[in-house]
């Protein structure tokens, strides 16, 4: 029997903390609540737990205090629900249409399964990280047929051919397709899941909880519904502005003169550094096999690393930060063990005792730490992690917290009453973890922003301010090809600080020459540098045999300039990391997001949007000298040359992948763009663009603007960089905005709104403009500015292509308007 909510629903009319609906039909019930215009949340269970709480509090939700509306239906949703099989079928009233049909049941083995009509659905994007098959960058869900969790358990860090990439769950499925209402499903649980697309219809099914919690919601647009999903699960914190610079790692550096160097010869080669990562040896190594191996003292090896706290000022006046690694294993025979034991803060045996692992060795053996338990977070981060945040210590480096070790039959505190089994905790462990530093960080009332890069981690690891990489990939361009097709994946899953090993973990995996490695090194560098966050070369480099370095592996001047390109941009990428976290925007998303309903950019991983300005063109091939490019409908400007291209949609065919020599990927910006740029020369050392000797922040404000008739704006954000103090509005906003008439170009800078500690009250203007025409007369506020003389300032034509405007010190609360005046072209 099928019938409208309606009848059922009359009694929440006009009642403001509705209950929610709930049917029973046997032993199944289900409850929904519409919680928005276009969101719902629907809970199905089984038996017993048909008498418990319908929507218990989630880690993975922000937060659980959603008031359900008092009435069934909205302006845009309509539900119908069969009250014999409990599915629920959604109607966009708005567009006139079906969307699908949601029909919750269980399965085997205390599993529960969940069927979606597909309907006209023709692309499914988000779940999380499992890489394609080496070699391939394309592809949504719906083409690759099938989404598997990496393990009976879930999360797993999975075999590459030569290496080790994640398998990481994030349960956010996004649907769309022609004459579609655009919808995303949120399934609020943590158990393994395993996603099937190849029929009709589509079926998900999750191995354990208590029940099958979703959230479902129509949008206008993907990006419409990323940002609904960013809200219920957090959107991500601004980490320290250094974190959007070069930061080299290697496994490991065995002391600071080998740490020294590395930084020294990059820095003498004129390549601008904002960090080092530090692995295992930074607190003494480890040793296989053994109860005595240092894995978790999380405390500095002096021995070969001598006065941590007056080298990290050191680092720190040379514009270097730090990044630590720490695990959650703890070797048996470390008194941090016992200590750890004596507080019951160690996951433990049925029999209470803490569990022994030592089935991998290879880091030593022992037991682990219970980021289930809020006190064991706590004790750690007091005792052992906040020494090293107080010494200047700038991130933190999850690793192995898939979790990689582990006892099946283990016990932990629980994140809630009755959770807790390994099952219950494994997809959850990371994100406790990064609970834990979030909370520290606050208890301590430290002003330093939180950041943690993390091998594995779940929805709403962002809000905590932890970011992720792929895994141990192999020194392959084809697993690069791979991860290109993980990162759109990661990015709507909403994981903006996604990155890889640059260059690839295994260098062993590589089979070709050290010339060839050498090229394969300069190729991934290069599309690092646009879209890795951070930037973060890396290798397993026990042997001391391999440069992780791009001045020492690669062609030293296309890194360099790639580099440097990089921190050009920086001001243009934090800009977007404000908007990510005020509004849930991607900072890189899917080129999908330039036109959805362009079929060509369906599944496209080789060509990635920065913000929705910047078109970045990806190479995973080895030997190419030139690349196809397709340009979506719209006018673009080639980043470089300022040369100008229509297009309605088309492949750019050879585009030249060398220009003087170096490497360079095609990179393009949408008419009408206005970027904010650093000024990046040879003495510029770090992403504030302070030069060594110096911790003066230079003022100037750069800006590259490529015209369009179509009025176009952007806010620039800036704060101090470094402190929590934007969380506070400690933040400064300017609107800028262009437009290009017949004969004129327009540029209103309007007065900045907001303050930071130290932003400055002028400063400098610089603007750069992809123009041809002929310049008659240029007028700032009203009044003639000549054209540039011997100090630089005024207006000079660069190139045939490029125009530059530069003013001395303007008020930065006052608005103030650039006009161009071109000269009227000749009729022929």
């Amino acid at each position: 029997m099928k019938r409208s909510l309606l009848p059922l629903l009359l009694l929440w009319t006009g009642v403001v903390n509705a209950a929610p609906l709930s049917v029973r039909v046997g032993q199944e019930c289900l409850d929904v609540e519409l919680l928005e215009s276009g969101l719902l949340r629907a809970s199905y269970r089984a038996g017993e737990q048909c008498e418990k709480p319908a929507f218990p509090a989630s880690p993975y939700v922000l937060t659980d205090k959603l008031e359900p509306l008092p009435s069934h239906e909205t302006d845009r949703l309509r539900v119908t629900l069969d009250e014999a099989s409990l599915c629920l079928s959604i109607y966009d009233k708005r567009q006139q249409r079906d969307v699908t049909k949601l029909c919750p049941g269980t399965g085997e083995n205390n599993s529960f399964t969940l069927a979606l009509a597909k309907g006209k659905t023709e692309q499914l994007y988000g779940l999380g990280q499992q890489h394609p098959a080496p070699g391939t960058t394309d592809g949504d869900w719906l083409q690759r047929g099938t989404r598997v969790a990496g393990s009976k358990y879930g999360n797993q860090l999975v075999d590459a051919k030569g290496g080790l990439v994640g398998n990481t769950q994030f349960p956010i499925l996004y649907a769309l397709g022609k004459d579609a209402t655009p919808w995303s499903l949120f399934l609020d649980n943590s158990y393994p899941q395993n996603w099937g697309f190849q029929g009709d219809p589509f079926k998900v099914g999750v191995k354990g909880g208590d029940d099958l919690r979703f959230y479902f919601r129509v949008g206008e647009s993907l990006a419409d519904l990323r940002r609904g999903y960013m809200q219920l699960v957090g959107k991500p914190l601004i980490p320290n502005r250094k974190l959007f610079g070069l930061w080299i790692s290697e496994f490991g550096y065995d002391d600071w003169a080998e740490l020294d160097g590395v930084s020294q010869s990059l820095q003498n080669n004129g390549f601008p550094l904002d960090g080092m990562v530090m692995d295992l040896q930074w607190f003494g190594g480890i040793r296989d096999n053994s109860e005595n191996s240092s894995m978790g003292k999380l405390a500095w090896d002096e021995g070969h690393f001598p006065d941590p706290a007056g080298k990290i000022k050191a680092l720190a006046k040379q514009h270097i930060g730090l990044m630590l690694i720490e695990e959650s294993y703890i070797s048996r025979g470390l008194p941090e063990h016992q200590a750890l034991q004596d507080k019951g803060f160690l996951v433990k045996q049925p029999d209470g005792k803490p569990v022994y692992l030592a089935k991998k060795p290879w880091w030593g053996k022992g037991g682990m730490i219970d980021w289930s338990n809020p006190d064991a977070g706590a004790y750690w981060h007091d005792t052992k992690r906040q020494a090293l945040v107080d010494m200047g210590v700038l991130g933190h480096w999850t690793d192995l917290g898939e979790p990689m070790d582990f006892a099946a039959d283990a016990v932990y505190h629980g994140f809630a009453p009755g959770k807790t089994t390994h099952s219950d905790l494994h997809n959850l462990y990371n994100v406790l973890w990064h609970q834990s530093i979030f909370a520290g960080y606050q208890r301590h009332h430290s002003q330093q922003r939180p950041f943690m890069l993390s091998r594995a981690g779940g929805a709403g690891m962002q809000r905590y301010g932890a970011g992720m990489w792929s895994g141990d990939i192999p020194a392959r361009l084809d697993n690069l090809a791979a991860h290109l097709n993980a990162q759109m994946q990661m990015s709507l899953s909403g994981v903006d600080y996604f990155g890889s090993d640059a260059g690839g973990f295994y260098r062993n995996s590589f089979a070709g020459t050290p010339e060839e490695y050498e090229k394969l090194y300069t190729r991934w560098f290069a599309v690092s540098a646009l879209i890795d966050l951070p930037l973060r070369p890396h290798a397993d480099n026990v042997c001391n045999c391999y440069s992780t370095a791009p001045d020492k592996v690669g062609d030293l001047a296309s890194n360099r300039a790639n580099a440097q390109l990089r921190y050009e941009l920086i001001p243009y990428y934090y800009s977007l990391a404000h908007r990510a976290n005020r509004s849930g925007d991607p900072i890189i998303a899917p080129a999908l997001y330039a036109d959805e309903a362009d079929p060509t950019l369906r599944g496209m991983g080789a060509q990635k949007l920065i913000g929705d300005k910047l078109l970045a063109a990806l190479e995973t091939r080895s030997d190419s000298k030139t690349m196809r490019v397709y340009l979506p409908k719209g006018e673009w400007f080639d980043y470089h040359s300022h040369a100008w291209q229509s297009s309605k949609g088309a492949w750019l065919e050879e585009v030249p992948l060398f220009h003087d020599k170096l490497y360079r990927l095609p990179l393009y910006a949408r008419a009408g763009a206005i970027l904010p740029l650093l000024e990046v020369g040879d003495g510029s050392v770090d992403a504030f663009g302070r030069k060594l000797g110096s911790m003066d922040k230079p003022t100037l404000l750069k800006l590259k603007i490529f015209p369009h008739s179509q009025a176009s704006e952007f806010t620039l954000y800036e704060d101090d960089g470094e402190t929590t103090a934007y969380a506070q509005g400690k933040v400064r906003t300017t609107r800028i905005r262009q437009q290009r008439d017949a004969g004129l170009q327009h540029v209103w800078i309007e007065a900045a709104q907001g303050d930071y500690q130290g932003a400055p009250a002028q400063r400098e203007v610089q603007l750069v403009l992809a123009e041809i025409a002929q310049v008659a007369a240029v007028l700032v506020d009203g009044k003639p500015l000549p054209a540039a003389d011997k100090s630089g300032f005024g207006w000079q034509r660069m190139n045939p292509n490029t125009l530059t405007v530069r003013l001395p010190a303007l008020a930065a609360k006052q608005a103030h308007h650039v006009e161009i005046r071109y000269q009227a072209q000749e009729k022929k």
